[in-house]
């Protein structure tokens, strides 16, 4: 709530009123996204909030994105209306690739994943389909209400930066040498989380889960302070407030299912006497279960991977497909290599995580293609290194943008969303970083380098944006 509020205070201050259009955006978005939910009678679990942060960072992203298109009609000294009409516009197709994208992700997630894994996939789909409404023609609509009735006549943003003319194609041997380094990193994690050498939450090590029902209303700090006292370590722990619920995951210590259940209610009935915890079920999560969690994990990554690079080769080029999917590659090992660097626990939550980041970072990635496209088919006779270039720097203050927004609620988790929600913050927020990046010193470089049949690196080919 506070990361949603820090938002919202950010964009009424940089775009003014057009920032309370795209916060009455957002309100509708979250409104249909609960109504929608409650239609499915979905159950809300951490991977689905997951998908609804991510779902809200592109519901900003797609106003920032029709914002900074209108500040660049305005530039032209365009009528308001024709500002508004160009901002539409030209944002439009680009706000369809990068939803397209994430949709493909969001269907290979739902088809292969498990679980919790689907439930992030339906929310986040919810929130994507809804967006493209509240985003293109919710704002829309207001802006066609005010205009004749010249409640809005000008624009009167803000601009964090004017005008940006830096080498990004100049600096690529300096990235390309940290990201090797980066993906180094995460590949040999890869490696030592398959062999099992890693920090593996219950979910991928195996263990016991224990599902118990509370007389009384109860908070997840007591039950870990409890745990506590009494050395059992280890352990994962979830809740389900309006049905008393709590749930715990154990590894696999080396004892009976029984011997876990029996230890963990000894400990709850002791250290919490005024309240009473009845088990409900119990069940071993064994080696096999926990293989199928990473080989479906695994699957639904790659078939997403796969389809985003048909996706993209047929609206862009076959290289710009393979740029954006080893761009979100990149991405999703720097984070698995820093969170084993970390000692951090890989858990299923953290696997959401990494999933949430190869969204935004294939969002931040096809809104810089798009622009290079775009400048491909205006200046087709020009270096293909320089235009790229510019247009990096004509969409640095929507990237800046979006991801100051983004890190704002991520922030906002690190330092009040409590101990289960910490390392998803924290895997997040290096990814924003990370995916930022990468859209600009991993993806556009490789459009640069890739071998042409001409000689020179000025032509592209490209597939005709639908009209």
């Amino acid at each position: 709530i506070v990361g949603t509020l820090l938002v919202i205070l950010f964009m009424v201050l940089y775009y003014r009123l057009s920032g309370v259009i795209a916060n009455l955006a957002l309100l509708l978005n979250l409104i249909l996204m609960v109504a929608a939910l409650s239609l499915f009678r979905a159950t809300l679990t951490l991977p689905g909030i997951a998908g609804i942060i991510l779902s809200i960072g592109m519901a900003v992203d797609s106003n920032v994105l029709i914002f900074e298109r209108m500040r660049e009609e305005a530039a032209l000294e365009k009528p308001f209306r024709s500002v508004v009409q160009g901002g539409y516009d030209k944002a439009f197709w680009t706000i369809i690739d990068s939803h397209v994208t994430t949709l493909i992700t969001a269907f290979a997630l739902f088809l292969f994943g498990t679980g919790p894994i689907k439930g992030f996939a339906v929310t986040l789909s919810i929130g994507v389909i809804l967006n493209l409404f509240t985003a293109l023609y919710g704002t829309r609509a207001v802006y066609d209400y005010l205009i004749p009735q010249k409640r809005i006549k000008r624009l009167e943003f803000l601009q964090i930066i004017k005008k940006p003319r830096i080498d990004f194609i100049g600096l690529r041997k300096m990235a390309f040498a940290l990201s090797s380094a980066l993906v180094l990193l995460g590949l040999f994690s890869f490696v030592q989380i398959t062999r099992e050498k890693a920090n593996l939450g219950v979910d991928f090590s195996g263990g016991t889960l224990v599902q118990f029902k509370a007389e009384k209303g109860f908070h997840l700090d007591e039950i870990r302070a409890a745990f506590a006292r009494n050395q059992l370590a280890d352990y994962e722990l979830q809740e389900v407030p309006k049905d008393r619920i709590l749930i715990v995951r154990i590894k696999d210590l080396g004892q009976t299912v029984g011997n876990a259940e029996d230890r963990i209610s000894r400990i709850l009935s002791q250290e919490l006497p005024n309240n009473r915890f009845t088990t409900e079920s119990v069940a071993e999560i064994g080696a096999t279960v926990s293989e199928d969690l990473k080989k479906a994990a695994l699957i639904a990554i790659a078939i997403s991977l796969a389809g985003i690079i048909l996706y993209l080769a047929w609206r862009f080029d076959l290289r710009f497909g393979v740029a954006a999917a080893i761009a979100t590659f990149h991405d999703v090992l720097a984070v698995l290599g820093i969170f084993y660097l970390l000692n951090k626990e890989i858990t299923l939550l953290i696997v959401t995580a990494l999933l949430t980041l190869a969204g935004y970072s294939l969002t931040d990635t096809v809104v810089v293609f798009d622009r290079i496209r775009e400048n491909l088919g205006k200046k087709g006779g020009k270096d293909l290194g320089q235009i790229i270039n510019v247009s990096i720097n004509e969409v640095l203050s929507r990237t800046i943008v979006t991801s100051l927004t983004v890190l704002m609620v991520l922030v906002a988790l690190l330092i009040s969303g409590g101990i289960l929600l910490h390392d998803f913050a924290l895997a997040l927020t290096f990814g924003v970083v990370i995916g930022t990046y990468s859209s600009v010193f991993v993806a556009s470089p490789i459009i640069y380098i890739w071998p042409s049949r001409k000689k020179g690196r000025t032509k592209v080919g490209l597939v005709k944006r639908p009209a």
